[in-house]
């Protein structure tokens, strides 16, 4: 009886065992059709969220990166920049917007006694200070020549030829 029992036990084995290897060779599962529908819903919802958001960042971008032009007014050092107004020092200094990296900066030259000053920032109260750079003798003018990546200082020198501050 135990011999019997012991090939019935193999035959089943051997039964199952070939069972999971025609299951594995066998056909790949089927998805229903209902899966495969809610898949490709899931999948065009995030492409519209996807395409939704590209282009509505693109629009904040652009309202963003609409600019009035800075402008540097003849009579005294005031600054029209993004929409406001903004007074320099004293009554004989010169202001120029340098801009570096995408940044527009502020800097002013007081030309009675040759101070350089570079503005970190542009003021958000009343008043916003400013950092010295440095002195410069003989200075009369200052001036920006454009460049790609940070535009140029040029300080223009009564007694000398211009001084150009890249950096």
């Amino acid at each position: 009886m135990s011999i019997h029992k012991k090939r019935m036990n193999e035959s089943l084995k051997n039964q199952s065992d070939t069972e999971e290897i025609s299951a594995l060779v066998g056909e790949l599962p089927t998805w229903s059709k209902k899966k495969t529908a809610s898949q490709i819903g899931i999948l065009l919802f995030l492409i519209g969220l996807i395409i939704y958001f590209t282009t509505s960042d693109k629009n904040i971008k652009t309202e963003d990166s609409i600019e009035t032009p800075v402008v540097v007014s003849t009579d005294g050092p005031i600054i029209e920049h993004s929409g406001y107004r903004y007074q320099f020092g004293e009554l004989g200094d010169m202001v120029a917007v340098r801009e570096c990296s995408g940044t527009k900066l502020p800097w002013l030259l007081r030309v009675s006694t040759g101070e350089l000053f570079r503005f970190d920032s542009w003021a958000k109260t009343n008043i916003k200070e400013a950092s010295f750079i440095r002195q410069i003798e003989g200075a009369s003018g200052i001036t920006v020549i454009k460049d790609p990546v940070c535009d140029q200082l040029v300080i223009n020198k009564s007694d000398a030829d211009p001084l150009i501050l890249a950096n």
